[in-house]
């Protein structure tokens, strides 16, 4: 089956989420106009990083709604990237699917925190895939992506696309910048090009663009938002961090080639080690 995705390298305004949602529009109708099925954006953009700041959270469903209302006057699919939403539980770094009628397919809370986060957010816990006229989806955020055990249960179960948003910095390689200045980006390439071929899916990685700017912290966004399919590896990619949209056809008959070579489905079935 062939379709559209957009994905969205937005540079987000730090703590001006009206500013950030206006524009985040634009790029919806854009993405709709050019007849793209899905638009998705990376994480933490509508915000930007909040860490503790709890008034910057959502415990109404504000930003859910507000997606459910564009998918439905656009008639597109969105995964809105990620929001920081609250409950009596905490806070919990969210993303969703929400269909062209405005239904929410699935709901995802971040799994795997990167370090940093995890004094300020409560873990997700749930590994969900779900069913699209698009084939059977998955959803990740960010450092989830380097553990390949999420993927392989989303695989038995028989998931085709993971959609990944990302707000992944040039200095969260930490003192390996020593090593090597584009580290994260030399991670982030091999791992969505990887994560593709083993797990036989296509994978779409959305980060933010831009600088961070928190307190007195700064870093650098990697940009880097691309997808990757099995045999091809990356077939749309921006080699840059600046805010920029594109639209990539992608066909889920590769997958079935993939299936046919490769036999990994088949193989995890039977696996005594996982």
């Amino acid at each position: 089956m062939k379709f559209k995705i957009a994905v969205v390298q937005f540079e987000i305004k730090q703590f001006s989420p009206d500013e950030n949602l206006k524009k985040a529009e634009e790029f919806i109708k854009k993405a709709a106009f050019s007849k793209a099925q899905i638009v998705v954006f990376p994480e933490d953009f509508v915000t930007g990083p909040i860490e503790g700041k709890r008034e910057f959270a959502d415990s109404k469903n504000k930003y859910r709604n507000h997606f459910q209302y564009l998918a439905k006057k656009y008639k597109i699919d969105i995964v809105p990237g990620s929001v920081i939403e609250e409950d009596k539980y905490g806070l919990h770094n969210t993303t969703y699917y929400i269909d062209s009628s405005g239904k929410i397919k699935s709901r995802y809370r971040k799994v795997n925190l990167w370090h940093p986060e995890r004094k300020h957010f409560v873990p997700g816990h749930e590994v969900l895939v779900f069913n699209t006229k698009y084939g059977k989806i998955g959803l990740t955020i960010c450092w989830d992506l380097i553990f390949p055990e999420i993927f392989r249960k989303m695989t038995k179960k028989g998931v085709n696309i993971v959609i990944c948003p990302s707000y992944w910095c040039y200095g969260d390689a930490g003192n390996g910048i020593k090593h090597d200045a584009n580290s994260e980006t030399k991670l982030v390439d091999s791992l969505c090009v990887g994560r593709a071929f083993e797990n036989e899916i296509i994978f779409v990685y959305c980060n933010a663009a831009g600088k961070l700017r928190l307190d007195k912290f700064q870093d650098t966004l990697i940009g880097h938002s691309q997808i990757a399919v099995p045999f091809k590896g990356a077939i749309k990619k921006l080699d840059h961090n600046k805010e920029e949209m594109f639209i990539q056809e992608v066909d889920t008959a590769i997958l079935k080639d993939a299936e046919k070579a490769y036999k990994i489905r088949n193989d995890l079935k039977s696996r005594i080690l996982y």
